[in-house]
C-alpha cells in the first residue's frame, strides 16, 4: 500500500508541476460549463411572427397582445396581403404566420367557435412543433382568461369551455438549466477522466518512463493503481467544483442526497477510467489515444439521451444504448438532482452501470498488463 501511495504522490507532483494540466482539469471544464450551459437548450425563443389581423376587433387585438407579452414570440409586423405573407415565410423573414379571419370577434360574441390559422415554417421540425405548443398554450390561456371575465358572463353561458389545470412535478418552473446542466456534468466527467487517463499512460510509454517503472519492485497492478488514483481523485474533485459552480451561476438545486450522488459518480468514474486505460493499451502515441477516445465519446454522447431522448430513437438503437455507460449515469444524475430519487428507485440503472464498470475496468487492466508483459 505504501508503494502505491508513493507513486500517487509522485503523480500529483507531476500533474501540478505543469500549469497546462491544471487548466485542463479544472479551468477548461468550468469554462465549458459556463458556455454550454447558456447555449445548449431545448427552449425556443424569439420566434418571428407576422400577424394578419383581418378582423381588427377588440378581441382580435387582445389575441395579438397575448402573443406580444411573451419572450417566446417576436412580432415583426402586420400584413393582410396573402401573397406577402407567403413570401415572408419563403424569404425566412418570418417563422410563423398568425392569421385571424374576418368576423372572429363577432363569432365569439355569438358563442360560436371561430378558427385561427397558424402557419409554421417546418424546416426545423422540432422547433416548429415546440412553437406550435407555445401558441396553443397562449390561445388556451387567452380563452380561459377572456371567458372567465365577469363582464362576459352572458357569453360564458353560451360557450362551454373545457377547463384544464396543469401541475408540473419536480421542475415546476420548467427551467431548462435544471435539466441540461446535470447532463453537462456527465459529459465533462466522461471527457476529462477518459481523455486524461488515456493520454497520461500513453505519454509515459512515449517518453520511456513506463519501462523504467517496470524494473522497479512495483507490481503491475500497483503501478496501474498508482497511475489511475490521482485522476480518479482529481476528477471527483472536479465534479464537486462543477456542481458548486452550476449552483452558483445557474441556480441549480439538488433535490436528492449528495452522498448518494457522490457514491454513484465514484462508480461511474471507474468505468470511464477503465475505458481510458483500455485506449492507452491499444495505442502508441498521444495523438492516437486522443483520436480513439473522441471516437468512443462521440457515440457515447449521442446515444446517452443528452441531446435526443432515448425513447425517440429507433427500437434497434434503443437496445444498443444499453451498452453505453453514460446512459445509466445520465438517468441517475437527473433523477437525483431533479426528483431526489432514493437508492432503491435507481437500482435499475445502478446495477447495470456497476456491472458494466467492473467488467470494463477488469478488461482494461488485463489488457494493459498483457501489453506490458
Amino acid at each position: 500500500m505504501n508503494k502505491i501511495l508513493y507513486l500517487v504522490k509522485k503523480e500529483f507532483k507531476q500533474i501540478f508541476r505543469t500549469r497546462e494540466m491544471i487548466a485542463i482539469i479544472f479551468g477548461i471544464p468550468l469554462v465549458q460549463l459556463l458556455v454550454l450551459g447558456y447555449t445548449i437548450t431545448n427552449e425556443v425563443k424569439n420566434i418571428s411572427v407576422l400577424i394578419a389581423d383581418q378582423d381588427d376587433s377588440y378581441i382580435s387585438r387582445e389575441v395579438v397582445r397575448a402573443f406580444a407579452n411573451t419572450d417566446r414570440f417576436n412580432i415583426i409586423g402586420f400584413e393582410t396581403d396573402r401573397r406577402k405573407l407567403e413570401d415572408a415565410i419563403q424569404r425566412w423573414d418570418a417563422q410563423m404566420l398568425l392569421i385571424i379571419p374576418p368576423g372572429f370577434g363577432r363569432e365569439i360574441e355569438r358563442g360560436e367557435q371561430p378558427d385561427i390559422q397558424i402557419i409554421m415554417d417546418g424546416l426545423d421540425g422540432n422547433s416548429a412543433g415546440i412553437a406550435l405548443g407555445y401558441a396553443q398554450g397562449i390561445l388556451m390561456d387567452f380563452s380561459q382568461n377572456y371567458f372567465s371575465n365577469p363582464n362576459e358572463a352572458a357569453v360564458l353561458r353560451q360557450f362551454h369551455l373545457l377547463q384544464m389545470n396543469d401541475r408540473m412535478w419536480y421542475n415546476a418552473n420548467l427551467d431548462n438549466a435544471q435539466y441540461m446542466i446535470p447532463g453537462l456534468v456527465v459529459v465533462l466527467l466522461t471527457v476529462i477522466s477518459m481523455m486524461l487517463s488515456a493520454i497520461n499512460l500513453v505519454r509515459e510509454k512515449e517518453i520511456g518512463t513506463l519501462e523504467q517503472l517496470m524494473v522497479t519492485p512495483l507490481k503491475r497492478h500497483q503501478l496501474l493503481m498508482g497511475k489511475i488514483l490521482p485522476f480518479l481523485i482529481l476528477t471527483f474533485i472536479e465534479m464537486i467544483a462543477v456542481l458548486l459552480f452550476a449552483q452558483l451561476i445557474f441556480s441549480i438545486t439538488i433535490a436528492g442526497s449528495y452522498q448518494l450522488l457522490a457514491g454513484l459518480a465514484f462508480v461511474f468514474l471507474f468505468t470511464t477510467l477503465g475505458l481510458g486505460v483500455f485506449v492507452s493499451a491499444i495505442t502508441h502515441t498521444q495523438q492516437q489515444a486522443m483520436f480513439i477516445s473522441w471516437f468512443f465519446m462521440v457515440f457515447m454522447l449521442l446515444m446517452s439521451g443528452f441531446f435526443i431522448p432515448i425513447e425517440n430513437m429507433p427500437p434497434y438503437l434503443q437496445k444498443i444504448t444499453y451498452l453505453n455507460p453514460m446512459r445509466y449515469f445520465m438517468y441517475i444524475i437527473r433523477d437525483i438532482v431533479q426528483k431526489g430519487s432514493p437508492f432503491v428507485a435507481l437500482l435499475q440503472d445502478v446495477i447495470p452501470m456497476t456491472i458494466y464498470g467492473i467488467l470494463i475496468f477488469l478488461l482494461a487492466v488485463f489488457n494493459f498488463q498483457k501489453r506490458l508483459a
